[in-house]
């Protein structure tokens, strides 16, 4: 396994092309037998950069537009497991968009984003757009956005976090104030285009 990298105070691990291009392959497989049969992917190893514990999210995409995205922050099981979960959660889970179907898959563009750990933010003078991601909390509601949304809809730090706690986590003005914001990395990667 590739060293992991420290970044910030977070570690993040530096996943090979091999593994990253397997990951991708899952995720499209896991999407294309469910699409087929209506069942998960069976896929088993042991290779420890696929079996890490983390978090992800996958995200579709169509011609540049979002179509899906699906993740967890939760690292109890192996990547390569969440990937697979996230993948078809994404395709066909997710509630802003109808499944994707047999037809538009080959369309479809995958990425999937790895999660660092999130950590407690002081102020909001830590939030690096571009590198960092954000987790609203309040209570039993939570919402995030990753990385390059802020960077898309050209948002300062507080807007990203005000818009995340709004429309991701449904908070009022007054709650906003009051929720927890964490901040997290990303590892970041894509299918070819």
């Amino acid at each position: 396994m590739r060293a992991a990298i420290k970044a910030g105070s977070l570690d993040m691990l530096d996943l090979s092309s091999n593994s990253r291009s397997k990951l991708l392959e899952l995720a499209r497989e896991s999407i294309r037998q469910h699409i087929s049969t209506g069942d998960s992917l069976t896929f088993e190893t042991s290779d420890p950069e696929l079996t890490i514990k983390a978090g992800c999210f996958v995200t579709l995409r169509q011609r540049d537009s979002l179509r899906g995205c699906v993740g967890t922050f939760e690292p109890t099981k192996p990547l390569y497991e969440n990937v697979l979960r996230m993948a078809c959660s994404a395709a066909f889970q997710d509630v802003r968009f109808s499944p994707v179907s047999k037809e538009e898959l080959p369309g479809i563009h995958i990425d999937i984003s790895v999660l660092g750990e999130p950590f407690k933010m002081n102020s909001v003078d830590e939030i690096e757009i571009g590198k960092h991601g954000v987790l609203v909390q309040y209570g039993d509601r939570r919402g995030t956005f990753l990385p390059e949304v802020a960077v898309e809809q050209k948002w300062n730090a507080a807007e990203f976090i005000t818009f995340c706690a709004r429309e991701k986590a449904g908070l009022s003005p007054s709650e906003c104030g009051r929720a927890d914001v964490y901040l997290y990395e990303v590892l970041k990667f894509s299918e070819p285009s």
